[in-house]
């Protein structure tokens, strides 16, 4: 029966360590991987041994159908993502699939000498460069797709992503303790008052709704609702959201690392975002009290004490530390990563404007902060996530705005979480201020997916009548081995000269 309750801890625990399993075996030297990959399968079992008991549905058959339900509507989701290239997609899938199909044509590790040489150039006119970039959650499809196909690949992406929302779900039941079937609902409409923001910036909404999406009316900010993430960057967003949910549940310190480390490799900019979620989680854990009538200096000396405790496992310093560092090692000279807080070269629209930004944070943030105010006061975690997201929008790396959009993701995805909670905490309480202002919030909010189904949907039946492919083209492999976002230099780079096979 403990192995029954754990089952949900092991695979999301094998969900996130699986991709650098495959990376570890797949780019650095033999002689290195395996002792390195045993260490983690061993840290993995530690792990697993260690986990707690976790709520467990009573598997009856109103349950069953709910499951049934959640799942399958878990895979329309992700079918009208654009992942698998069944249908429509956005723009961003066209980097994404030629990176894809890099990973499974091409011998690990990618670099463009061998791309080079089926090309009309030589490699001495051009840089030595690697793919080095956050490809952790393609791995496992990419390497289906090396031994069965590119498209028996795209299948397994569409799968893997179908099984990551999943148990980020089941987490969501676990902590109601239930299953439910309307928060996967709140998930999939989630989003800031977009709408009301193109209303007060002036901008045609006709042009927003057919062309792009609505959060564009904040450039240089934006936070992106879950369902824009998930067509949009769905390779950084579920590996984010289990690794946030995982480390939102977990009642000690003693695997945090090790999660936090898991997510580098699949969410780079989401990292940033979740290792201040774990440093304040970390800090902010409530332990024993012992000589309460001591000075401050000395009962603080005393939690430190208790947190490095908690926090310097086999799991964080063995675990985490290998996949940290060998992952810090390989991304480090990504050329775009090293620009931080650069001039903007883009058009005025993408200069810092204070004013956008008060309105900005206003309707992403302010609003659902002041609904959820009331049951949350006394919530630490509440106040850390309203300060989080007024900080990251102003910051800057790389070419464009990802940052914000990207590295907000952890701290948006629990506040996500304090609605859900919220709500069904003031319906319980009946307070219908609370749960109709926070009703009435998401449905403005919910504007913004609508129009990325809208689109997805149009786009395809349209292409599909015209006779189209559907899905996005894919983008040029020796463009993406040369571009500063995707690549960086591998000669006299650390990983590539010591570690890369």
């Amino acid at each position: 029966m403990k192995k029954i309750q754990k089952i949900f801890w092991i695979t999301a625990y094998g969900y996130i360590l699986l991709p650098f399993l495959i990376f570890l075996l797949g780019w650095v030297k033999l002689l290195i991987a395996l002792p390195l990959t045993l260490i983690l399968c061993y840290v993995f079992y530690k792990i697993c041994k260690e986990a707690p008991a976790i709520w467990m549905p009573e598997w009856n058959k109103e349950n069953i159908i709910k499951v049934i339900f959640i799942v399958g509507v878990i895979a329309i989701w992700v079918y009208y993502s654009g992942i698998g290239k069944f249908v429509f997609q956005n723009t961003d899938h066209a980097i994404r699939n030629g990176i894809f199909n890099i990973l499974v044509e091409r011998q690990w590790p990618i670099v463009n000498s061998e791309i080079l040489a089926d090309s009309d150039f030589a490699l001495n006119d051009v840089n030595k460069t690697g793919l080095i970039y956050y490809i952790g959650f393609w791995l496992p499809s990419a390497l289906i797709g090396k031994i069965f196909g590119l498209h028996e690949g795209y299948c397994a992406q569409a799968l893997w992503a179908v099984l990551g929302i999943a148990l980020v779900y089941y987490f969501i039941c676990a902590v109601m303790k239930k299953i439910v079937v309307w928060p996967l609902f709140v998930m999939i409409f989630f989003s800031g008052l977009d709408a009301m923001g193109i209303f007060l910036t002036g901008v045609d909404p006709m042009e927003y709704g057919s062309k792009m999406h609505l959060e564009w009316w904040g450039t240089p900010y934006q936070y992106s609702s879950m369902t824009t993430q998930l067509y949009w960057v769905f390779n950084q967003a579920i590996p984010a959201w289990l690794c946030t949910m995982l480390v939102y549940i977990q009642r000690n310190n003693r695997n945090i690392v090790f999660i936090l480390a898991c997510s580098m490799l699949t969410s780079t900019f989401p990292f940033v975002g979740l290792l201040m979620l774990v440093c304040f989680l970390c800090l902010s854990r409530k332990y024993e009290r012992h000589n309460v009538d001591k000075a401050v200096g000395e009962r603080m000396k005393r939690h430190i004490c208790c947190v490095m405790k908690d926090t310097i496992t086999m799991q964080n310093v063995l675990g985490g530390g290998i996949i940290g560092i060998t992952t810090f090692l390989y991304l480090k000279s990504n050329s775009s990563g090293a620009v931080i807080m650069g001039k903007n070269n883009k058009g005025p629209e993408f200069d810092n404007s204070l004013a956008k930004l008060v309105i900005f944070l206003i309707l992403e943030i302010g609003v659902y902060a002041v609904l959820l105010y009331k049951y949350n006061r006394a919530n630490s975690l509440f106040y850390f996530l309203v300060v989080c997201l007024c900080m990251i929008p102003p910051v800057k790396v790389g070419y464009s705005i990802d940052f914000c959009m990207r590295a907000s993701i952890p701290a948006l995805f629990i506040l996500m979480i304090l609605v859900i909670r919220t709500i069904d905490e003031a319906w319980k309480k009946r307070d219908y201020r609370v749960f109709t202002g926070l009703v009435t919030a998401l449905i403005i909010g919910s504007l913004t997916p609508i129009c990325e189904f809208e689109r997805t949907f149009s786009e395809t039946f349209r292409r599909i009548k015209v006779g189209e492919i559907v899905a996005e083209e894919d983008h040029d492999m020796l463009e993406i081995l040369n571009d500063p976002n995707f690549s960086g230099n591998i000669e006299h780079n650390i990983f590539y000269e010591y570690f890369a096979k």
